[in-house]
């Protein structure tokens, strides 16, 4: 049986001009095993068995009418956790998805999560945070930077690209 919880937020200034985003906590280094993998591959191998896996995807949307973000977190019993997130400032594409990312992953390490399987549908995400494709400008860099900051905090995680299917879930992303 899944159950489904959902919540909004809404963010007033761009992300890298309020500290309350980052907190210290989430910047300090630390030094669990991290498991980077390539996005077209699946190693559910490297995961330990004995260790639940939460799923998290994230989407995100940017256009004249404003910029929001959602994601979807799988518990390991099966809940659903729903996210939307809309943003009171300009954000390009791959900001917003960024955001959707860094908000996911602190929200699954605040539920005490050690393993974790990302999915995003957008490429040079999935790319940049597998090394396979550079940041090129600072904003890119800094997001970069925050995302694997928080990765460190996994025991293990896995990053996958999909193909981005309109469904009636993220429907509300696209207006």
């Amino acid at each position: 049986m899944s159950a489904r919880h959902s919540r909004a937020q809404s963010f007033g200034t761009h992300p890298w001009s309020s500290s309350e985003l980052i907190p210290p906590a989430l910047l300090e280094p630390s030094s669990p095993s991290v498991i980077p993998l390539a996005p077209d591959k699946m190693h559910t191998e490297c995961f330990d068995t004995s260790v639940p896996l939460w799923i998290l995807h994230v989407d995100s949307s940017a256009n004249q009418q404003g910029c929001g973000a959602g994601l979807v977190l799988t518990t390991p019993d099966g809940s659903k956790i729903e996210y939307a997130l809309r943003f009171n400032f300009r954000t390009s594409n791959n900001e917003a998805e960024y955001e959707a990312l860094l908000a996911g992953l602190r929200l699954t390490k605040n539920m005490s999560a050690r393993q974790i399987s990302i999915h995003s549908d957008s490429q040079l995400i999935v790319n940049q945070i597998t090394a396979d494709f550079a940041a090129k400008d600072a904003s890119m860099s800094a997001y970069l930077s925050a995302v694997h900051q928080l990765l460190q905090k996994f025991q293990a995680y896995e990053i996958r690209q999909k193909i981005a299917t309109p469904t009636r879930s993220h429907d509300w992303l696209r207006q």
